[in-house]
């Protein structure tokens, strides 16, 4: 027996939990070993520990019962599941830095963290388990470019957004966790194991808190929550309804210290009546991926912007050449024009700040060209609020 066993054999006790868990290691003297547990009686758990009689009576015939831990062991085994407790190097270190972070991780896929290779970027997406296609949309448009850039998407193999998430980072080949609410044996929903599967089978993890065997029972959706914004640095809510589960994933964020970001939608939507909300409590309005990168500090924009000022702002797979044609005929810009720098600009999908770092141009200036641009049909606005050419 060592102590990792002995953590795990004390979650699988009722009543005994990670902040429970916790105290005992708090609180243990320093020449006491965690296994020292299942040599000393209930008083003395009473007096080392400050638990009632209840709680020490409980672990002390939790740990009589050798079957409950053998038992899940087995179960580990036979399935070629993995596990991890608070005091392994692989376990996230942002999730050990939230309040009781879980006492075991049950894992199936690639490790949760790397200590050689060090902290990878995550941010979790969620939303509501409704969504429709302004969901999908949204999801189509940010996932990919997160991906591009290396981050890891966490979120929890739910329907709906958490579903589009996963999928969109499967189908780019990117990373992503799913984080259950149930134990692995009983994976939920249930129709989502294919999903499950191909996260694991491209490099994700399908991961949980609860022991093998548990069912996905309402009570365990907040802790789920909890978990997967703890394992993130920012937290993307893509549709929620007022009162909904994405919400309090990101009202977890929030009291981490965590960045969070909603995405706006229609007033009257019922499903973006939460991020409307978050926004009005701090959140940060995403309008396009830059806004994410742009609050880390990163300086993803700023060499994606001087990397194509370098390159006169060339599309990729177009020539200068080729990509001057295909602008300057179309309307007649010279190329010095305010006209003709937005059109080059527009690379892609950018927002108005992106355009004014890009062309250096003020905002005045900016909002009245691409207020003529829009009238000669050159450019329109992407359900994003983002800018895009249409020639």
């Amino acid at each position: 027996m060592n102590i990792h066993e002995t953590i795990l054999h004390l979650s699988l006790i009722d009543g005994v939990g990670p902040a429970k868990i916790k105290q005992i290691c708090d609180y243990k003297p320093d020449a006491f070993e965690l296994t020292d547990l299942y040599t000393i009686s209930v008083s003395d758990i009473t007096r080392l520990f400050g638990f009632p009689y209840t709680v020490a009576d409980a672990i002390v015939r939790g740990l009589s019962d050798r079957s409950l831990l053998e038992r899940e062991l087995g179960l580990i085994e036979r399935h070629q599941f993995s596990w991890i407790t608070n005091l392994d190097e692989s376990y996230p270190p942002l999730l050990k830095e939230i309040h009781v972070p879980p006492a075991i991780l049950y894992y199936r896929g690639a490790p949760l963290y790397d200590p050689v290779v060090g902290q990878t970027n995550m941010i979790a997406v969620v939303g509501a388990r409704k969504a429709n296609q302004y969901g999908q949309r949204v999801i189509n448009q940010i996932v990919p470019e997160l991906i591009s850039r290396h981050w890891t998407i966490v979120s929890g193999g739910a329907f709906g957004i958490d579903t589009m998430a996963h999928k969109a980072t499967v189908e780019v080949g990117g990373k992503t966790i799913a984080v259950l609410g149930s134990g692995l044996l009983c994976e939920y929903p249930h129709s989502n194991k294919r999903l499950f599967n191909e996260v694991v089978a491209t490099g994700g993890t399908v991961m949980s808190a609860f022991s093998l065997q548990t069912e996905p029972l309402p009570g365990n959706f907040p802790a789920r929550n909890r978990i997967i914004a703890g394992l993130s640095q920012g937290c993307l809510v893509v549709q929620a309804a007022e009162k909904s589960g994405a919400r309090i994933t990101a009202q977890y964020a929030l009291e981490q210290g965590r960045e969070v970001f909603a995405i706006p939608g229609q007033f009257d939507d019922e499903l973006s009546a939460g991020c409307h909300a978050l926004i009005q409590e701090g959140a940060t309005l995403a309008t396009s991926v830059h806004d994410i990168f742009a609050a880390f500090g990163h300086q993803q924009v700023k060499e994606t912007v001087d990397e194509h000022l370098d390159q006169q702002l060339v599309l990729p797979g177009m020539s200068k050449k080729s990509q001057e044609k295909s602008v300057e005929p179309a309307h007649h810009y010279d190329k010095n024009s305010p006209e003709w720098m937005i059109l080059q600009a527009l690379f892609r999908p950018q927002t108005v700040d992106d355009l004014m770092t890009i062309t250096q141009l003020g905002l005045f200036e900016m909002n009245a060209k691409l207020f003529e641009l829009q009238l000669a049909g050159a450019v329109s606005q992407n359900f994003t609020g983002q800018w895009e050419r249409k020639i």
